[in-house]
């Protein structure tokens, strides 16, 4: 545990006794014993443990259920950043309900106003498709946090990466690396503030600071093969291909490996992400940090700090950085 902020789960186990007593002794309930108090508070003491304001607002408001709504969990960035709101928002005594929804707008509406329903405490939407009219509906009426959206109305708050400069980045390291052409594979969702646009911006900056023409492979309904497989065809060897993110890279590495091209030696990969699976020593994906479990971290706090009584909108722009692998090293 060293270096790691204690939690409640840390504190039930050395006190010996539930994760809801550790909550109900941090909100001062008076269903508590004087003993169970005594030792939860000891337990608090030895570890450090020190609860925040927006964790007791968290815990103390009605029904201590919150939502998550997102596309598709089968996308590996989905599955890491919700895997770390999870354990955030139970470390504050939360239970965190789950929706994917899909590329639908409509079917996201239905799931955002289930939660309402629900009277859940607090809501993160991770790269929403509702426009700003409507989210500053859904954010009048409950805590709301937009996750990778830079965009959105004064009634939510945002926690994101810069996406932009992320793509930059990424398309600046492969061009350094001597790959040529360097291919841009992905899409753009339409959506003001979504990072699908801005990572295509980065990307086209990016290529005009080095005299190179953008050349921007859409990835339509008939998949990434699709359209990788002519571009693979036209240019061999040599290329280089920057993906809008990692589910795209690790599809891309498939079709390489179909025209029996090696990443990194015969053609350069990479991804936006940083999952989990581009550490994979079979992967080995370059690809960029988002920091998830810093995005985690603060969307939580970010709908606390609404319930004790900020009315006010923040912006939260995490830093990122390049990780370097195997698939675009060229060798």
């Amino acid at each position: 545990m060293a270096g790691s902020r204690p939690t409640q789960a840390d504190v039930a186990r050395l006190a010996g006794v539930s994760r809801q007593t550790v909550s109900l002794v941090v909100l001062d309930d008076p269903r508590v014993s004087d003993r169970s108090r005594a030792v939860v508070r000891q337990a608090m003491q030895q570890l450090g443990y020190r609860p925040n304001v927006a964790a007791r607002a968290l815990a103390a408001h009605r029904t201590g259920f919150v939502g998550i709504v997102l596309s598709d969990l089968g996308n590996p960035f989905h599955a890491d950043i919700v895997e770390a709101l999870r354990r955030r928002f139970e470390d504050d005594g939360l239970i965190p309900f789950i929706a994917p929804v899909g590329d639908d707008p409509r079917e996201e509406a239905v799931a955002v106003g289930r939660f309402l329903q629900m009277n859940v405490d607090g809501l993160v939407l991770i790269s929403p498709l509702a426009t700003d009219a409507e989210l500053a509906v859904v954010g009048r009426q409950v805590p709301t946090v937009l996750v990778t959206r830079n965009l959105g109305p004064t009634s939510v708050d945002l926690v994101h990466t810069d996406d932009r400069a992320g793509a930059h980045r990424l398309t600046r390291h492969l061009l350094d690396r001597g790959y040529d052409p360097v291919v841009y594979v992905g899409y753009d969702r339409g959506v003001p503030g979504d990072s699908s646009s801005a990572r295509m911006m980065g990307y086209r900056a990016a290529m005009v600071e080095h005299g190179r023409m953008p050349l921007i492979v859409p990835v339509g309904a008939d998949g990434v093969a699709a359209a990788v497989g002519p571009v693979l065809r036209e240019h061999g060897p040599g290329l280089a291909l920057c993906c809008h993110n990692d589910l795209t890279a690790l599809e891309v590495l498939g079709v390489l490996a179909a025209y029996g091209l090696a990443p990194g030696r015969d053609a350069g990969v990479a991804g936006f992400d940083n999952t989990t699976i581009a550490g994979y020593p079979g992967v080995s994906l370059t690809s960029i940090d988002q920091g998830t479990e810093e995005m985690a971290r603060r969307a939580v706090g970010l709908i606390g700090e609404r319930l004790a009584g900020r009315d006010e909108a923040v912006d939260i722009v995490v830093p990122l950085s390049l990780v370097v692998r195997q698939s675009s090293t060229r060798e």
